[in-house]
């Protein structure tokens, strides 16, 4: 092994392990976040706020725990992104079938985590259908773009 090879290595090492340090930061801090969201969620007692009117303190409540949980599942989503595509632009790998588990896996927990509010706090249908719809069509603009990465690959491959 060569002395450029050891420097180049010495270079790319503590700056991913930062990177990873990070991400890994952010989920742990996006835990904490949602173990206090479900906490809150449980603990406060709801009636005790509402008064009749389309906006109380009791929806206002509601809806920033909802985001709470919301931030927590984009951060996950973030964090693995960035991991994996740190991963593939130190590896030998060109496959992708990686970053696309992760991309499923990571959609597929947003939805979980909109349906484990919706469970929590069933009062919030109007929240509950307007992030339905940015999630439809966030998976419609997710899915086009795989499309269009495939048929690329497909092309490039039987050419």
């Amino acid at each position: 092994m060569g002395t450029e090879s050891i420097q180049t290595y010495n270079k790319i090492e503590p700056s991913s392990c930062s990177i990873k340090d990070r991400i890994i930061q952010i989920i742990g801090f996006s835990a904490l976040l949602l173990w206090l969201a479900v906490y809150a969620i449980q603990t406060i007692n709801f009636n005790e706020y509402e008064d009749g009117s389309l906006l109380n303190d009791g929806s206002l409540i509601k809806a920033l725990l909802f985001l709470a949980i919301f931030s927590f599942a984009l951060s996950i989503l973030l964090g693995t992104w960035i991991y994996y595509k740190i991963k593939r632009a130190y590896s030998n790998d060109p496959s992708n079938w990686i970053i696309r588990l992760v991309k499923w896996f990571t959609l597929g927990l947003l939805v979980f985590m909109l349906s484990i509010l919706y469970t929590l706090v069933p009062e919030s249908n109007r929240f509950f259908t307007i992030y339905l719809i940015a999630l439809t069509f966030a998976v419609k603009y997710v899915r086009d773009e795989m499309l269009k990465k495939w048929k690329t690959e497909h092309e490039r491959t039987y050419m």
